[in-house]
């Protein structure tokens, strides 16, 4: 008795020993219903979190609201973040472990969790009925007169928008030098990868300067090189395309996630790791070449 006593608290230390741990009301649903989803962070100062994107953590399921981070008082001190899903698959589905980043530079691992949504038996013994008919109703012509501020309102907005784009709003025409090089594409964009050098954002600290150029490079080179839509795609469909092209390098996952960091939550990457990225960008297209520059020069 005494041992079974000693491994339920070791089990209850090793439990709230956890830094991050999520829960959910519950693990069985319909298929369609909704759920929440809560990560509760211990020891941890709420300005320091970094909260994962909904979309790009929980993919098996559809995120209804997410709700901002809360700090909460009891007989435990935790800062916790919901978010309410749903699915419309039926079938188990387990939720990996969620990471969340401390700008202390730590990342914190939570448990994982099995959903389980089942189909809605249906009732044959329901009947069925006729659709009735739409009801006709007589159109008044003095009806007009309600709806006719409101359409001048519509009016002298469309007015007001179309002045100011064809007076005020005028920009130069972009040029389309970036997806059209003259040059071979992998001296192109390793002479842009030499300029972004020269720029010193990392010195200067300018970490979504840094990043938001690499990546146009990165994706401008993919897009030209392989012949996909890599500068208008998410990092999530972006690794999804290079997968299906037997494409990959361990440095990816890292380098999608460190630029959607900096991009939507103002982190702030390791210097050393940006610095790798950029010599990773760099040995990949020099690795890749310019591929078949027919191909390239013909596309639309």
């Amino acid at each position: 008795m005494k041992y079974i006593y000693f491994v339920l608290l070791l089990i209850s230390c090793s439990l709230f020993s956890q830094s991050l741990i999520i829960e959910t009301d519950t693990n069985f649903l319909r298929i369609g219903e909704q759920f929440d989803l809560k990560l509760k962070v211990y020891d941890v100062e709420k300005e320091n979190i970094i909260w994962p994107l909904g979309d790009s953590v929980l993919n098996d399921f559809d995120l209804i609201n997410e709700e901002s981070s809360l700090l909460f008082f009891q007989s435990d001190t935790y800062v916790y973040k919901n978010y309410l899903l749903t699915s419309f698959d039926t079938g188990k589905f387990i939720i990996d472990s969620i990471y969340v980043l401390n700008q202390l530079n730590d990342t914190l691992f939570s448990n994982s969790l099995i959903m389980n949504f089942i189909a809605m038996p249906l009732d044959s013994t329901d009947k069925f009925f006729d659709i009735k008919p739409p009801k006709k109703i007589p159109f008044l012509t003095r009806e007009l007169l309600y709806y006719l501020p409101y359409f001048l309102l519509f009016l002298f907005l469309c007015i007001c928008i179309y002045t100011y784009v064809k007076f005020f709003n005028q920009k130069p025409v972009q040029n389309n030098d970036f997806l059209t090089p003259s040059i071979p594409i992998d001296v192109y964009f390793l002479n842009k990868l030499s300029d972004l050098k020269k720029k010193k954002y990392l010195e200067s600290k300018k970490y979504k300067d840094f990043y938001t150029e690499l990546s146009e490079i990165f994706r401008g080179y993919l897009e030209l090189r392989f012949n996909i839509s890599a500068l208008e795609s998410t990092s999530y469909e972006l690794k999804n395309m290079l997968n299906d092209l037997n494409i990959k390098e361990q440095w990816f996952t890292n380098f999608f996630r460190n630029n959607d960091i900096v991009k939507f939550a103002k982190g702030i990457p390791p210097l050393k790791e940006s610095k790798d990225f950029l010599t990773s960008v760099q040995l990949f297209i020099k690795s890749n070449g310019a591929g078949d520059l027919d191909n390239i020069n013909n596309k639309e």
